[in-house]
């Protein structure tokens, strides 16, 4: 137990030291404080450009008018500026770019607007629609109804809404909420097995054919030291994992607190919620499995070159099969109930990718992943049990016939 701790911990420890594994950590750091850096300026320019009064216009008229559009467009309006002569002169100095002059005449408001460019058509229409309130006060007060006649007037129409089917605005929603959730999780596979699949086949490469393996089989067992070489790196993932959750759930409560995001996270927390809800469930676990059969798969394709010199091209096979996955997957992915994502949907090599998808797309149920995760899990335990036992073959045997010549030689050797 003792021996198997040390290989854990060195392997570990050596990989979390080493300058790859700290950039590739504090790359999504440098990114997400350039992307807030970007942000905070993009706001902060904004924020000048809104505050400039060559962006603002005047507005001449009663209080009560004013106060009310004033609320609305508070940004848009220089309410320093108080009579027509003095929007005048400021149009003239182009201080304000025009401004507009509330007349009441005869029972009825009229809005004239002078300027050098044309009105901001939301200040317009808010202008527009402070005014018609203020008009209709204006005619009910002129036209000597009594209350009863004015609660009449103001009685509104009611709409009782049933619906028994769901909008083609929430299908629509639940469809970019389900496309997202399946980005997400295939990048997330992608991206994990495409590093990990080439730090585990470099680690074990390097190894090969050294005095140093010779000297550790005979201290202990190939089972020992191919389960610890696969737990420490599996320990490095996760400390790799934590630290992006970390990160994105700091980098989320950052951002909802900021002024130049918290109105965009606000609006799109809801469509964040739910792609974490369907990739928290089973299809995390599938995750975890799919990237430690990934792992145990680099371990044996780094165990089967012939050099250590062969270290950058021992995770080849792995490599190619991640890139398989990764094209099948984005071609499958709106078409998750075809015969070919069904069945690699079952299959170990494939299911980690496979049937998450058809979850995510309702073409699975509960049970089928439940079938679909217990052969996944069996084919590790399988997969791990027999490569442990012919590991020390493969490690020791230095063969130039290639990979399957090598596994041949290697699962013959005793």
């Amino acid at each position: 137990m003792n021996k198997f701790k040390a290989i854990v911990q060195e392997t570990y420890v050596d990989q979390v030291k080493s300058k790859s594994f700290i950039i590739l950590l504090l790359l999504p750091i440098i990114l997400i404080a350039l992307s807030g850096i970007v942000g905070f300026i993009s706001y902060q320019n904004a924020s000048s450009s809104g505050n400039d009064d060559t962006d603002k216009i005047a507005l001449i008229a009663d209080n009560g008018i004013k106060q009310s559009i004033v609320q609305k467009d508070g940004n848009s309006i220089d309410s320093s500026i108080k009579t027509e002569q003095q929007a005048k002169q400021k149009l003239k100095n182009d201080d304000i770019y025009g401004y507009v002059k509330v007349i009441k005449n005869n029972g009825k408001y009229t809005a004239k607007y002078i300027g050098n460019e044309t009105i901001d058509s939301g200040v317009r229409d808010d202008v527009m629609q402070s005014l018609s309130l203020h008009q209709n006060q204006l005619n009910l007060s002129n036209s000597n109804l009594t209350s009863e006649q004015i609660k009449k007037l103001s009685n509104k129409p009611l709409f009782d809404i049933h619906v028994k089917k769901q909008s083609n605005d929430n299908k629509s929603d639940d469809n970019v909420i389900k496309m997202s959730s399946l980005q997400v999780l295939i990048y997330i596979l992608y991206f994990f097995l495409f590093i990990y699949s080439s730090i585990t086949a470099s680690v074990i490469s390097k190894e090969k054919g050294s005095k140093l393996i010779e000297i550790i089989f005979s201290s202990t067992t190939s089972t020992n030291y191919f389960i610890g070489k696969i737990t420490g790196i599996v320990l490095m993932m996760l400390t790799q994992f934590a630290a992006y959750l970390i990160m994105f759930f700091g980098s989320y409560f950052f951002l909802s607190q900021a002024d130049f995001s918290k109105d965009f996270i606000s609006e799109n927390s809801n469509y964040v919620h739910q792609i974490i809800d369907n990739l928290v469930n089973i299809n995390l676990v599938f995750i975890i499995f799919g990237l430690l059969l990934g792992i145990i798969l680099a371990a044996t394709a780094g165990s089967l070159v012939s050099r250590r010199e062969d270290a950058n091209k021992a995770g080849q096979p792995v490599f190619m099969l991640v890139v398989i996955l990764f094209v099948l997957s984005m071609i499958f992915q709106n078409n998750s109930n075809n015969i070919i994502p069904k069945i690699l949907s079952y299959f170990p090599l494939s299911s980690y990718f496979f049937m998450p998808i058809r979850m995510i797309n309702n073409q699975a149920n509960i049970y089928e992943g439940l079938i679909s995760l217990v052969i996944l899990i069996a084919f590790i335990f399988g997969l791990t049990y027999f490569i442990s036992k012919v590991y020390k073959g493969l490690m020791l045997q230095n063969n130039n016939g290639g990979w399957f010549h090598n596994l041949i030689k290697g699962v013959k050797y005793r």
